[in-house]
Formats: C-alpha cells, sequence, structure tokens
C-alpha cells in the first residue's frame, strides 16, 4: 500500500530539519479512482528506531500533548490528514537522517512507508561527538576560506566602533546577537545543513573543546595549535593566518571566571529555584551583558577579550551562543515570549511608542546591517543584507526589528518560529508557569 507523507519546511533537497518546537506534516493514502469502494485505513505514526538516533513525538493538533507514537484514519479518496511532529527534548540527532518516521498499519508491524529526518538542536561543545565536532569545524573552515569567504563579512559586522554601538550597552545586545549567531549558523548549513552552532558552557571546564582537534590547544607562545585533520588549522583574518588566545584559567579543570548558569538565571529579580515569582525588576536580566557575557570574554588574553577583535577567533561564536542559550533558558524558566510585556524585554519606554534608547534597541527598529540603514547613527555601509531566508523557516524576516528575535521557537506565534533550539531548553515554558 502506498502512503505519502510530507512535513512543512522542506529544503530544497527535500530534507527536513525538526527542532523541539512541533512542525506540521500530512499523511495521505494515493486517490485512486475518487477512492470509490474502498474503506478508510488505519495507520500509526511512530519513530522507526526507538533505540538509536534522534526521537521524534507527535500530536493531531499544534497546541496537544505529544507522545511516541498517534494513530490517525487515512480517507480513501486520497484526503490529507494532519499531524504535528516535534523532537523529543534529550534526545536530538547526531547525523543526518538519523530520526525516521514510520507509517504502518494499526496493529502491524510492517511499515507502509517511512521519512527520515533530523532532529537538528544545537548542543554543549564539549559534549559533541567527534563526526559533529569535525563537521561543524570543516564548514566553518570553509566558510571563512583562508581569510577569503564569507566569514569576512560577518566579522567585519562586529568590529567597527559605530557598530558596536548597534549591538552592545542597550537593551538590543541579546536579540542583536541572537540574529548575528543564527545569520552564521545558516551560513554554515549551506555548506553543510547537518550543522549547528555548538555552545560553550563557561562556567564549566571543556577539555574536549580547548583541544587541537577542535577550537584549538594553545601553544607556548599564544597561538593555538590545531591537529592535521582539523582545517582550522589553515585559519586566516586581516591577512594574517592563526588564532592568538591564552587563557586565564585552567582550562582543563576550571570555567571561566563569571557567573555561574544558576546565579546568571536568578537576574532580574527572577528566582530560578522560585515557586513563583513577581517580576519586580524589569531591568535586571540585560545586565549579564557585563557578567557573564564580558567576564568569559576577558578570562582570556588576546583577540576574544576585546570587542573589536573577538571575532577573529571562532571561539567567539561559542561564547555568544551560551549567552544565547542563558537568555533562551531565562525566556523559558519565567515564560518571556512575549514582546510587548515589560518583563520579558529589558528597556525604559513604551514597546509600540517612539523610541525610549539608543536607536537599534527597541522593540521596533530594524537591526542594522540587515536593514541596509547606513550613515549617522548607523554605521556607514551595511556588509550583510538582507538576512537569509531559508526554506526550513518562516523567520526572522530581511530585515529584522529588536523584537522579532524573542519568540524563536514560534510559540506564541507559528510564524515566528525560527528553525534552532538548545538542547537543555525545552519548547514553550516550565511546568511551573504552564
Amino acid at each position: 500500500m502506498q502512503i505519502d507523507i510530507t512535513i512543512a519546511n522542506e529544503d530544497a533537497a527535500g530534507r527536513n530539519y525538526l527542532t523541539w518546537a512541533p512542525v506540521q506534516g500530512t499523511v495521505r493514502l494515493p486517490d485512486v479512482d475518487g477512492g470509490d469502494g474502498a474503506d478508510p485505513v488505519m495507520v500509526t505514526l511512530s519513530n522507526d528506531k526507538p533505540e538509536v538516533g534522534g526521537q521524534l513525538e507527535f500530536a493531531a493538533a499544534r497546541d496537544q500533548p505529544r507522545s511516541a507514537s498517534l494513530e490517525v484514519v487515512l480517507p480513501p479518496d486520497g484526503t490529507p490528514v494532519d499531524f504535528w511532529v516535534a523532537g523529543v527534548v534529550g534526545k536530538a540527532s547526531s547525523a543526518d537522517g538519523d530520526a525516521v518516521i514510520r507509517v504502518a498499519k494499526a496493529g502491524e508491524a510492517e511499515a507502509l512507508t517511512s521519512k527520515a529526518v533530523m532532529v537538528r538542536i544545537r548542543k554543549n561543545a564539549n559534549q559533541l561527538g567527534p563526526a559533529e565536532r569535525d563537521r561543524f569545524t570543516t564548514a566553518l573552515a570553509k566558510l571563512n576560506d583562508q581569510g577569503a569567504g564569507l566569514f569576512k563579512d560577518l566579522r567585519e559586522m562586529h568590529r567597527q566602533p559605530v557598530a558596536l554601538d548597534q549591538a552592545h550597552g542597550a537593551a538590543g545586545f541579546l536579540s542583536w546577537h541572537r540574529a548575528y549567531l543564527l545569520d552564521l549558523e545558516r551560513e554554515l548549513q549551506r555548506i553543510d545543513p547537518s550543522v549547528t552552532l555548538p555552545y560553550r558552557r563557561f562556567d564549566q571546564p571543556a577539555p574536549n573543546m580547548f583541544s587541537a582537534d577542535f577550537m584549538g590547544q594553545t601553544g607556548p607562545i599564544g597561538n593555538l595549535i590545531f591537529s592535521a585533520t582539523n582545517l582550522l588549522r589553515q585559519w586566516q583574518t586581516d591577512g594574517a593566518p592563526g588564532i592568538s588566545r591564552r587563557p586565564r584559567f585552567n582550562v582543563q579543570n576550571a570555567g571561566a571566571f563569571v557567573r555561574n548558569q544558576a546565579m546568571t538565571l536568578a537576574m532580574g529579580g527572577l528566582r530560578p529555584n522560585a515557586i513563583f515569582d513577581t517580576g519586580t525588576n524589569r531591568d535586571g536580566f540585560d545586565e549579564m551583558e557585563g557578567d557573564p557575557h564580558g567576564n568569559a570574554h576577558t578570562s582570556f588574553f588576546e583577540w576574544i577579550s576585546d570587542a573589536g577583535t573577538a571575532p577573529r577567533d571562532p571561539l567567539f561564536f561559542l561564547l555568544h551562543c551560551n549567552v544565547d542559550r542563558l537568555w533562551a533558558l531565562w525566556q523559558w524558566w519565567n515564560n518571556r515570549f512575549d514582546g510587548t510585556q515589560p518583563n520579558t524585554f529589558f528597556f525604559r519606554g513604551s514597546a509600540t511608542s517612539t523610541p525610549a534608547t539608543e536607536i537599534g534597541h527597541n522593540l521596533l527598529d530594524t537591526m542594522w546591517p540587515w536593514n541596509n540603514v547606513t550613515g549617522f547613527p548607523r554605521p556607514r555601509n551595511a556588509p550583510r543584507t538582507p538576512f537569509p531566508s531559508v526554506p526550513t523557516a518562516t523567520a526572522p524576516g530581511p530585515a529584522p526589528r529588536v523584537g522579532d528575535m524573542i519568540d524563536y521557537q514560534g510559540f506564541l506565534n507559528a510564524q515566528s518560529y525560527m528553525n534552532f533550539a538548545y538542547d537543555e531548553v525545552p519548547y514553550g515554558i516550565a511546568p511551573r508557569n504552564a
């Protein structure tokens, strides 16, 4: 029996990349003579390989609870039946296509059809497997292309003095860097669609990451040493080969000099272990730009310690991926996805009226450089415009606004879905706020 199964947001090659957020699919029988004389068929959707690879869960509607299997009745006339599918938190893929949807007649073991997908999730860099690690470093090296590739535009965005004002020192810091990381990640996925940005959890040791096979081992004069198989050994920026970085802490058994995760999540008057919170201090969490973010940078000597040179070091993007993960975790714990609410976004003034702070830092401000707005008080040029679109997601659009980056999983609005998620940050809100 032939069964057709499709999932929204396929890429150009017909592949699907899922996260923890539910995505709509359809399953149908082929229309044979209008289904005259035929009976409906009940089928079960489930994981084809429940012991290995990424795992999936299903529901009949977007807002219904999901489970490991779903029974649906297929009309004989070929009318498609909707379902929703998402990755199971804690069971992400490690390879492209290792999560497989299995469709079988209800109660029968033999599959009628199957569809391979990937539960593509940002993970802790120190816990990546060798194949995941190597795919990431190879894609990043190719994007840089020994200083001649597209990476130079992304580096340039962060180094100009006026550009720094567009991304730092005010409320838009978190939104701008979320967009910045997503821009880079989408370019890496054009090279290898199985790649995501890993994060460097900087309050914990990361010996696997600070190695010659990954982000480099510091040599005697501060230049990084890479293994023969790591393409980051070819790294060049600004016409100079190599990467300069010296940690001020023991990377084998210590974290950086930063607030730990629990302390960071407690910022803003919101206690991570409280039964309830009142949200009394709305300006607290953005202070994480100083600590842990700033302290994570200055826990090193050389490039990564200075905002103008930090993006020359690939570690910069793993560091900022953890900043974004902490924000995402704080959002999940405190139910902060609605950009119109004062405790969601950290600025002084109305969410819908005239700007209350520096340009580029209000909810309705578009963000440079993707908006292609130049001239004072914006920088003189815009090296990245428009924001790259992808078939796997509907957001954030060609000229994202500060507020557009908040509901990144499409929890409140499915059209806000950006097709990225973190291994330890579930979809939606914490149970205490549900």
